[in-house]
């Protein structure tokens, strides 16, 4: 503690952590106004890769095959935006923007078996796929519907 005046005493302890405090967040402001001022201008945004519905796009949807293992999770990537995961038992959905899209599965933690492909969707079109896994590589397999 320090003495500054009669009867008025400072814990220097509690004058650092607030200083602290309010330097750990303006970095924070500062950081986060970087990042949106560094995006490339050929990036995609997050708004501009999905849809609202078969109205303003297409809808990918993606199973696992009956003979997946239960415990294999899936994650899926839509132009380098990570855009969800699933399991079996669940249907994977997304509706996207009409264009050209790149699209990445792979299980969690291994990335050297990932697919990935090129999707060109259109307005009001849906694509379906059934996914299933080899000992070294996930495949995407286009069918007619998922259920």
């Amino acid at each position: 503690m320090c003495y500054l005046a009669e009867g008025v005493y400072i814990n220097m302890k509690t004058i650092k952590s607030v200083v602290l405090v309010l330097v750990a967040g303006v970095l924070f402001v500062a950081s986060t106004k970087q990042m949106t001022a560094g995006q490339s201008q050929y990036s995609r945004s997050r708004d501009t890769i999905f849809a609202n519905s078969l109205a303003d796009g297409g809808r990918v949807r993606m199973k696992h095959s009956p003979v997946l293992g239960i415990n294999i999770p899936i994650a899926i990537r839509i132009d380098g935006v990570q855009a969800g995961a699933f399991a079996k038992g669940h249907v994977y959905q997304q509706y996207l923007t009409p264009g050209r899209h790149q699209v990445s599965a792979s299980r969690p933690r291994r990335q050297y078996d990932t697919w990935h492909g090129t999707i060109d969707i259109r307005r009001g079109e849906t694509y379906s796929f059934v996914v299933s896994c080899t000992p070294s590589h996930v495949i995407l397999q286009p069918v007619s519907q998922v259920d």
